[in-house]
C-alpha cells in the first residue's frame, strides 16, 4: 500500500543567520554595484548553441514522480583524443516504466574542432550508452596506456568504456568486473594503494526500484511531489583495486568501505592529511557525509565527525549533492566544500590540520545559498589573481515547488564566489547574464576548454540543454597551465601536489580524483599568476614520492610534464 507522507523538508536555519555581521561584512559595494567592481569586464557567456553542443537532458519526468527524474546526470571535460583541446562528455537520464521517449536516450561525445566549436562524435565512438537511466562520469587513463577512459554511473549496470586510441571506445564492463549494481552516482579514480595503478570508488545512494515508488507531496491538497531520501535506505559505496591487467577486484568489504552505508552523491578523493596516502570524502544526503581516512594497509577508517565534516554547524546532517577540495586561504591545507538544499547552507570546511572548522558564514560562503539548492560545485582561480574562487549551480529538487511554497523556483541561478583574502563575497551579477540565467542545473565541471587561459565552466541542465560557460577576460591576469604525465605514478598522477612560488607568494594545487556532483573535470592544474611574468619555481611531488622542482616558467604556456624526464612540451595559448 502506498505511504503517503509530507516529503519535503522545513526550514532548520532561521533566515536571522543572514544578519550576522561576519557574513553581511562580506557584501561589499563591489557586488551591490557591479558597475564599481574592477572584475566586471569579466564576463561569463553561455555559447553551447554556437558551440555545437545540440544535447538536451531527458529525465523521463512523469505523474508517478519516480526519484530517478529529479537527480539529473553528470558532465565531463576530457582530452579523449590527446590533441591538447578538451572535449566534453554529457551523460542523458532515461526512461521510467509507462513513459517511453519520443527518441532513443544516448549520451554525447563531442570533439573539440579547436576554433571554439565542437562536432558530435557519438556513434563512432560508441559511447552511446547501454540504456540505463544515467547518472555520472569519471574520465581517466585507468590501463595507463596514455589514452583518456571513460566511466558511466547509472541506475543499474555501470559502463567502463576503454579508449582504444583510434577514436573509438570498448565496453570493457565485464571483463574488468566494475558493473557495480544498485542507484550508482558519482565516482573517483585514484591509488590508494599506491602500486601506480588508478582503482577506482563508486558513490551509491539508496536502495530504490520502480516497483517501491513511494506517494509522496500533501495529500490535503492532492498534491503530489518527489519523495524525501528519508524515504529509502541507503547502501554503502563500492571500492575496486586496480587489478593493472585491465581487471579490478571489489574490495569494498576488506577495505572497510562496505562498513558504512550512506546515501552518497558526490565524492573528492585527495590527501586530506597528507600522509602520503590518498583519502575520500564522500557528500551524503540527510546522512552525516564520511572522510574515509587511508590507513595506508588497504583499509580506511572513517572519521567524518572526529574531524568535523560530517555535519553542520548545529550538528545536524544536510543533504550533501555536490562536493570539492582546495586550498583556497593559502595555507597548503585541502578545505572543502559541500552544497547542500534550500533552507540549509552550503558548508565551508577549513582545513586546520589537526581538524576541520565549519566557517561556512564567516567566510561569506553560507548566506547566499540559503534560498537555493546546490549541486555542482568546484573550486577554480576564475580571474587568474592566484587564489582559488568557487562556482555553485543551483536547480530546485521539486518541480512543482512553487504550489507547495509560494515563492520559491524550480529554476535557479548560479552562485560565483570572489575569494578576497581567504574570505568570499559573492558576485554572480556582475560577470554577464550567463550566470544569472535560472536553470535547473545538476553535474557541472571546470576547464580551458578553449585554451584561452581562463577557466571555463560546463553544465548539465535537467530536462533541457546543456550550458557551456565561457570565460572571457579572466586571462587579463596571467596564467600558466600544467599536464602531469607519471610515470611510475599513475599516467594521470591524482594526488600530486603542485606548489608555485611566484612573486613573493606560495600557492599549492592538488590534482583530485572526483569532484563536483557526478562530473569530471580538466586535469589540468591552472594556476594563476596574477601580475607576475613567471612562476620562479614549481615543486610537483608526486604520488610515487618522487619530487622534482623547475624553475623559471614563463606565463603564458601550457606545459606538459613527465615524471623523471621533465618538461616534454610548452606551447603558448590559443588567444
Amino acid at each position: 500500500m502506498p505511504i503517503t507522507c509530507l516529503c519535503f523538508r522545513v526550514p532548520i536555519l532561521f533566515f536571522g543567520l543572514l544578519a550576522l555581521g561576519a557574513s553581511s561584512a562580506l557584501f561589499s559595494a563591489a557586488v551591490l554595484n557591479p558597475e564599481n567592481n574592477p572584475l566586471s569586464s569579466i564576463v561569463f557567456t553561455d555559447v553551447a548553441a554556437a558551440a555545437g553542443l545540440d544535447f538536451v537532458h531527458w529525465n523521463g519526468a512523469s505523474p508517478e514522480k519516480y526519484s530517478l527524474e529529479t537527480m539529473g546526470s553528470g558532465a565531463a571535460f576530457l582530452d579523449y583524443d590527446g590533441d591538447g583541446w578538451l572535449d566534453i562528455y554529457l551523460v542523458n537520464g532515461g526512461t521510467v516504466p509507462g513513459h517511453p521517449a519520443p527518441a532513443p536516450v544516448r549520451h554525447a561525445l563531442f570533439r573539440n574542432k579547436r576554433d571554439g566549436t565542437f562536432v558530435n562524435v557519438t556513434s563512432r565512438a560508441r559511447v552511446g550508452g547501454n540504456g540505463r537511466y544515467g547518472m555520472g562520469v569519471a574520465a581517466a587513463d585507468y590501463d595507463g596506456d596514455g589514452w583518456t577512459d571513460l566511466y558511466i554511473t547509472a541506475f543499474g549496470r555501470n559502463i567502463l568504456y576503454r579508449n582504444l586510441g583510434d577514436g573509438t571506445f570498448a565496453d570493457e564492463t565485464d571483463r574488468a568486473g566494475v558493473a557495480g549494481g544498485g542507484w550508482s552516482t558519482s565516482a573517483a579514480f585514484f591509488d590508494y594503494n599506491r602500486d601506480g595503478g588508478l582503482d577506482l570508488l563508486v558513490a551509491r545512494y539508496v536502495d530504490y526500484a520502480f516497483e517501491r515508488n513511494v506517494v509522496c507531496g500533501d495529500p490535503a491538497r492532492q498534491i503530489r511531489a518527489y519523495c524525501h531520501p528519508d524515504i529509502y535506505d541507503g547502501l554503502p559505496s563500492l571500492l575496486y583495486r586496480n587489478n593493472r591487467d585491465g581487471t579490478f577486484t571489489d574490495v569494498s568489504r576488506e577495505s572497510g568501505i562496505a562498513q558504512h552505508i550512506g546515501k552518497s552523491l558526490g565524492v573528492v578523493a585527495a590527501d586530506f592529511d597528507e600522509d602520503g596516502w590518498m583519502d575520500l570524502y564522500i557528500a551524503n544526503d540527510s546522512v552525516p557525509n564520511f572522510l574515509f581516512r587511508n590507513r595506508g594497509n588497504g583499509t580506511f577508517e572513517e572519521i567524518g565527525i572526529r574531524m568535523g565534516v560530517a555535519l553542520d554547524e548545529g550538528g545536524r546532517p544536510q543533504a550533501g549533492m555536490g562536493t570539492a577540495a582546495g586550498d583556497y586561504d593559502g595555507d597548503s591545507h585541502l578545505d572543502i566544500i559541500v552544497t547542500n538544499l534550500d533552507r540549509e547552507y552550503n558548508n565551508l570546511y577549513r582545513n586546520l590540520k589537526d581538524f576541520f572548522a565549519d566557517v561556512s558564514f564567516e567566510s561569506g560562503f553560507a548566506a547566499p545559498s540559503l534560498p537555493l539548492v546546490g549541486w555542482g560545485t568546484g573550486f577554480f582561480d576564475y580571474d587568474n589573481d592566484g587564489d582559488l574562487d568557487a562556482l555553485v549551480a543551483n536547480g530546485h529538487v521539486i518541480d512543482n515547488i512553487q504550489q507547495l511554497r509560494p515563492g520559491d523556483s524550480y529554476a535557479q541561478p548560479k552562485l560565483l564566489f570572489e575569494n578576497v583574502g581567504g574570505r568570499f563575497r559573492e558576485v554572480a551579477a556582475g560577470h554577464g547574464s550567463a550566470l544569472r540565467q535560472p536553470q535547473v542545473s545538476r553535474g557541472t565541471a571546470f576547464g580551458d576548454y578553449d585554451n584561452d587561459g581562463d577557466v571555463d565552466v560546463l553544465v548539465l541542465n535537467l530536462s533541457g540543454k546543456a550550458s557551456l560557460v565561457r570565460n572571457d577576460g579572466g586571462n587579463r591576469n596571467r596564467w600558466l597551465s600544467l599536464l602531469l604525465e607519471g610515470a611510475k605514478s599513475p599516467r594521470d598522477p591524482i594526488g600530486a601536489v603542485v606548489r608555485v612560488r611566484m612573486a613573493g607568494r606560495t600557492l599549492t594545487r592538488y590534482v583530485p580524483g572526483g569532484g563536483s556532483y557526478l562530473s569530471s573535470s580538466d586535469r589540468r592544474v591552472h594556476l594563476g599568476l596574477g601580475s607576475a611574468a613567471q612562476a620562479d619555481s614549481i615543486e610537483v611531488v608526486w604520488p610515487s614520492g618522487n619530487t622534482e622542482v623547475f624553475e623559471h616558467l614563463a606565463a603564458g604556456q601550457f606545459y606538459r610534464i613527465r615524471e623523471g624526464e621533465g618538461i616534454k612540451q610548452a606551447r603558448p595559448s590559443s588567444r
